[in-house]
């Protein structure tokens, strides 16, 4: 294990007293509303006391049958920063109704400038399932950030959407360190399964500590279609949570030497944008378009062609770093 990954040797600190101790930490239950329930509503009740096998269980209630109540609990402690932190999940995700999102381990500063540093390790959601009739979106997972809400994708967020598998039980690891993001989440209990998903992020929108709070919350969104007061009971098991923090401070990361540029072109109604970057590494370079990745050759450049007129955003990234953020209108 990289030593920006191995554990201190000094106790860590469990926060304040809260509602229940576990796995070395000290936890609230959520009991206010608010946010991002659709329809404000939270109950501690929801939320477990760890049981003999040290297992936590969310529970999404509708005691009325047109007003679902969410589950959420936090670490009282403030500020856990860069590190590896991992959970152990009980859960078919696949059979997850489509308006309930299982928020699972993020960690959330609302106060932190510019926006708020959300990392998300293993959200799952339909999103609501789709608004138009007939119209149905699968559940899928993500890994991924939030660093400025107020910024597009490949601006203020990035996020990596994979679909579910039918397993029971799923082991989620995120590593944080400066300027990166390493996420990955395995099938079964523990890193032996199969690895469903490995996602790197990086760049100078990654979130820096401040006074994040780990939590995992279930919830309902009220976007997206389907029939939000309606839900019937859900509920998850958490079996595990760990953070082991950075052995020691690391410095920030350098500013990327990748420079990126962008010409644009139209023929016969189709847009092309012509991409050329120098000071990359490496025999392929992370290009992202829009928030969304692909590997491409290191020539120095790109063309990206496309039909109708948007504003695309754009970056290059090789191990080291990325390009600043480029907006292109067409």
């Amino acid at each position: 294990m990289p030593s920006a990954q191995a554990a201190e040797t000094t106790p860590q600190d469990p926060g304040p007293a809260g509602d229940f101790t576990w796995k070395g930490f000290n936890w609230e239950k959520r009991f206010w509303g608010g946010a991002p329930q659709y329809n404000r509503l939270f109950d501690a009740a929801n939320v477990s006391n760890p049981d003999a096998n040290g297992y936590v269980t969310l529970k999404l209630s509708n005691p009325t049958g047109e007003a679902p109540v969410g589950a959420e609990f936090q670490s009282t402690r403030q500020g856990f920063g860069y590190g590896t932190y991992s959970t152990t999940v009980e859960k078919n995700l696949s059979v997850l109704q489509k308006e309930v999102v299982w928020g699972c381990l993020f960690t959330y500063d609302p106060l932190a400038e510019p926006g708020y540093n959300e990392i998300d390790l293993c959200e799952a959601s339909a999103w609501g399932g789709g608004g138009a009739y007939g119209q149905s979106w699968p559940v899928s997972q993500g890994h991924g950030y939030w660093f400025d809400a107020s910024k597009p994708p490949g601006e203020g967020n990035n996020t990596v959407t994979f679909d579910v598998t039918a397993s029971a039980i799923t082991t989620h690891r995120l590593v944080w360190e400066p300027g990166k993001l390493t996420f990955e989440t395995y099938a079964g209990e523990g890193f032996t399964g199969t690895l469903l998903k490995r996602t790197v992020l990086q760049g100078t929108t990654v979130p820096v500590p401040a006074k994040e709070q780990v939590h995992f919350n279930l919830w309902v969104t009220g976007g997206g279609g389907g029939d939000p007061a309606r839900v019937k009971p859900e509920s998850v098991v958490v079996r595990d949570f760990s953070f082991v923090p950075a052995a020691t401070a690391v410095p920030p990361a350098p500013p990327s030497p990748i420079n990126l540029s962008a010409t644009t072109s139209k023929t016969k109604g189709v847009n092309a944008t012509t991409l050329k970057w120098t000071g990359a590494t490496g025999t392929n370079v992370t290009l992202w378009i829009n928030g969304t990745q692909k590997a491409v050759p290191n020539t120095g450049s790109f063309v990206n062609k496309f039909k109708g007129g948007n504003t695309t955003t754009y970056k290059v990234c090789d191990t080291a770093g990325c390009s600043s953020i480029l907006s292109v209108v067409t």
